[in-house]
């Protein structure tokens, strides 16, 4: 009668136990990679999706677009001011660039040197002696992951956002229609 296992019994066992953990383990690693991936996938999505909405919902309105928009995505610019048309006061322009990979959003206003109390529009003529400057009074980041931004079209603004991080990659494309253009 024999009690215990023989030296290649004991070497089956093990090779099979390495087996199986080394599947698991496998079939971890590959469940987190692609958890990993659709993370990111709806990390870009989700700034992409908050670009495009602040920047629609306020060209949407503008007054006017300072930016000479190209007419084909080919002559694109990735930069765009433009007045507000959300608040009552006039003389209040909002430029949307975009800086590493981040897209910021710049408010600015315009005056003459000597009148710095005063604003005036982007175009204004200053008096004989005096310049037209601006004021920046804020810039903030609205979303990142951008590696390129285009906006093109005088009539109808259309908006192109590339976004990257890992690698996974989204194009979110956008036509805003103007109501006070």
């Amino acid at each position: 009668m024999k009690n215990g296992f023989t030296l290649t019994e004991l070497l089956i066992t093990i090779a099979i136990l390495v087996l199986v953990i080394g599947a698991v383990y496998s079939g971890y690693l590959l469940s987190r990679q692609a958890f990993q991936k659709g993370e990111n996938a709806a990390e870009i999505l989700q700034n992409g999706r908050v670009i495009l909405e602040r920047m629609t919902r306020e060209i949407r309105q503008a007054r006017e677009i300072v930016t000479e928009l190209g007419l084909t995505i080919d002559e694109a610019t990735s930069t765009i001011e433009f007045e507000d048309g959300h608040i009552g006061e006039r003389y209040y322009y909002i430029r949307y660039f975009k800086e590493g990979s981040n897209v910021k959003k710049e408010i600015k206003r315009y005056y003459f040197s000597g009148d710095p109390g005063t604003y005036v529009a982007w175009n204004a003529t200053p008096p004989e002696g005096q310049e037209l400057l601006t004021i920046t009074t804020s810039i903030g980041t609205i979303g990142e992951y951008a590696t390129d931004l285009k906006i093109w079209g005088p009539r109808v603004v259309n908006i192109s956002i590339f976004l990257e991080k890992g690698d996974q990659k989204i194009n979110l494309p956008a036509k805003i229609f103007g109501r006070n253009l």
